[in-house]
């Protein structure tokens, strides 16, 4: 980069691929496996883990990250973050033989909005309790043989955040014992305090056959816990994915987050 350029774009990026907490039967913390994280001039990152299994809860056969950040021929910072896990089992309920997340986002030379990949982000040999949970993607985000996808940019987040949110709001009331999602997902409905942030995710169901109730990428297992699949913390120039987030509460209450990749960026003087 020559010292003439008048605007430097600060790039970031993170990737890991298994971490959190585990606060019974142990009170433990789950070591990050995997961890990458980009320089703020860019550059290319890698980390692998071999095998790895922590107190019989959870475990996988390997894991890796990569994050990169360049500028693209014409001029436009460009960020991916990468984050695989193999060979996952978690508490023999939830089983994987690859997951993966992968986002990329391009801050435009012109100074648009930027726009947000998810392409290669996925699920391989998704079980649980042994059934195949045969995930439905949401086409917004994974168009699957569409010419020309719409741009996933800041008012799609918007737009899907809200659509899933009312579908999980409208399969749980009335049900006994899961007020916690309108709880979790009711303030998307507030146009007022979803400005800043949206929750959203890149699937928008499980087959129906799998152990315990579905509410679109939201699930729960009786005597296990939450599942949710795929999911997405957006900001308008920054987005948070993890393709497993697992809530513990029986017979092991945990936190535990999947394959997690983290990109934003910024350019200054803005």
């Amino acid at each position: 980069m020559g010292s003439d350029v008048r605007k430097v774009h600060y790039f970031h990026a993170e990737a890991n691929s298994l971490g959190g907490f585990i606060d019974k039967p142990v009170q433990k913390t789950v070591p990050p496996q995997s961890s990458s994280s980009l320089p703020a001039v860019g550059g290319h990152v890698t980390h692998r883990a071999e095998a790895f299994n922590f107190e019989g809860i959870v475990s996988c056969r390997s894991s890796y990250t990569r994050v990169s950040g360049r500028h693209i021929e014409d001029g436009s910072p460009s960020t991916v973050a990468t984050s695989v896990i193999e060979g996952l089992n978690i508490g023999e309920i939830v089983t994987a033989e690859r997951v993966v997340a992968q986002v990329s986002i391009e801050h435009p030379a012109n100074g648009g909005a930027p726009i947000v990949s998810f392409t290669g982000s996925r699920f391989e040999g998704l079980l649980i309790g042994g059934h195949d949970a045969s995930p439905s993607w949401n086409s917004s985000f994974l168009e699957r043989g569409s010419a020309s996808p719409e741009p996933v940019t800041w008012p799609l987040f918007h737009k899907t955040g809200k659509q899933q949110a009312a579908k999980l709001i409208k399969g749980a009331k009335g049900v006994d014992g899961f007020q916690w999602i309108i709880d979790r997902y009711g303030w998307l409905a507030s146009e007022s305090k979803a400005n800043g942030c949206v929750l959203c995710s890149l699937v928008d169901g499980v087959d129906q056959g799998v152990p315990g109730r579905s509410f679109g990428h939201v699930l729960h297992v009786p005597n296990f816990g939450k599942i949710i699949f795929g999911e997405v913390v957006a900001y308008p120039a920054s987005v948070h994915l993890s393709m497993i987030r697992a809530e513990l509460g029986s017979p092991a209450s945990a936190g535990m987050n999947m394959a997690t990749a983290v990109v934003n960026g910024s350019g200054f003087p803005p």
